[in-house]
């Protein structure tokens, strides 16, 4: 079996992990060497340390320094409500903070190490993809399956777009001194939230607004406050983006993955999760046998669980009383008006203090959904 993932940005190197770990494919990544990955996203979830084990052996105290990691332990909101706190992942176990431009280089020399003849890097752009059938075209070349991780979608007609999470745009700042702290921060602001990242060699701070309210002046003079520095235009990155989801993750042998299937705020870093998931779901469509139809059900409610429960972080507000917050708790407290909330409520008001995953919770087991009511002051699951 030859598989095929398109994309070297974090979700192109957890597929190829997966199967090459997973399944005794063959595996190809295919990318064209001259189109940069975005470099965002560099807080994981328990998912990326775990597949990076059991794939390629990944040992943060041998290996962590040729990323520039740090461990993860919680994620720390602060100015979300009058007590801050910590999101604490489960004792015993940790994520990484990590430099993204690194990632693939180093994860795919350790694969050619491991896996030798059924790992292959490809370096091509990718002209022609068509599912033939009984196999995938691929310019001249066929493949059995296809990842696609290509990124950001040029049409989005065959996407969902949510009318419900309020951002829409980043300015990425980069601090070159090491970070010194072991969670990642979401930093409530008057005009949105921020995150902040340690990595041995810098930190990455990104400002996360709607440039609907907020002009780019106001929020680089905002970032300025708060990092108590001069930040000029020149010195961020900016990302302008659409919160989206495929209208079809699965068709025939291709499956979207990353970017290309959904793009949603960093919040909790929970895409990560979801990406797993996707491959997860891919895995068994290939191996076991499930319908296209089931497939693309299964994760079309998982990934509305994922927007729902980034419109249950919001709709609370934070300790801001803006133009924004007040946009974000009217338009989050719509998204919140579905089935799959319904069935997150109902079972997490019986099942709070379990430990066990139920795909009625995602992204969390019920644990976690008692330490955010408990901490944002919500009463959804009391009985």
């Amino acid at each position: 079996m030859k598989i095929a993932v398109i994309g070297t940005g974090t979700v192109g190197v957890m597929s190829v992990c997966h199967f090459l770990r997973y399944t005794n494919a063959e595996v190809y990544s295919i990318h064209n060497p001259s189109k940069k990955i975005l470099g965002i996203g560099e807080s994981s979830n328990v998912q990326l340390p775990q597949l990076l084990w059991e794939a390629i052996r990944f040992n943060p105290a041998l290996d962590g320094d040729k990323l520039d990691c740090t461990l993860k332990y919680s994620v720390y909101y602060k100015n979300w409500r009058e007590k801050d706190f910590h999101s604490q992942i489960l004792p015993n176990q940790y994520a990484l903070h990590f430099n993204n431009f690194k990632l693939h280089s180093f994860v795919f020399d350790r694969c050619k190490e491991i896996y030798k003849d059924r790992f292959k890097v490809i370096q091509e752009d990718v002209r022609i993809l068509e599912d033939q059938g009984d196999a995938v075209k691929i310019n001249s070349k066929f493949y059995d399956f296809v990842i696609d991780c290509r990124g950001w979608p040029e049409d989005y007609s065959d996407y969902h777009m949510s009318e419900h999470l309020p951002l829409n745009k980043a300015l990425v700042h980069p601090i070159d001194k090491p970070g010194d702290w072991n969670f990642t921060y979401h930093y409530a602001h008057k005009n949105g939230w921020m995150f902040g990242i340690p990595l041995t060699s810098r930190q990455g701070w990104g400002y996360l607004f709607n440039d609907t309210i907020t002009s780019d002046e106001d929020a680089i003079k905002d970032l300025s406050s708060i990092l108590n520095k001069k930040i000029t235009k020149e010195d961020v990155n900016e990302f302008k983006f659409k919160p989206y989801r495929a209208k079809k993750f699965l068709d025939g042998r291709i499956i979207k993955n990353g970017n290309r299937a959904i793009f949603y705020e960093p919040l909790e870093a929970l895409s990560g999760v979801v990406y797993d998931n996707i491959n997860r779901a891919f895995h068994d469509y290939i191996h076991y046998k499930k319908s296209i139809a089931q497939v693309n059900r299964e994760l079309d409610e998982m990934t509305q669980a994922y927007e729902n429960f980034i419109c249950y972080i919001y709709h609370g507000g934070s300790t801001y009383d803006s133009e924004f917050w007040t946009y974000a708790k009217r338009i989050t407290s719509e998204g919140l008006k579905n089935k799959v909330w319904e069935k997150t409520v109902v079972y997490n008001k019986h099942n709070l203090d379990s430990g066990y995953y139920n795909s009625a919770a995602f992204p969390f087991i019920p644990y976690f959904w008692k330490q955010f009511e408990n901490n944002l002051n919500y009463k959804y699951f009391k009985e």
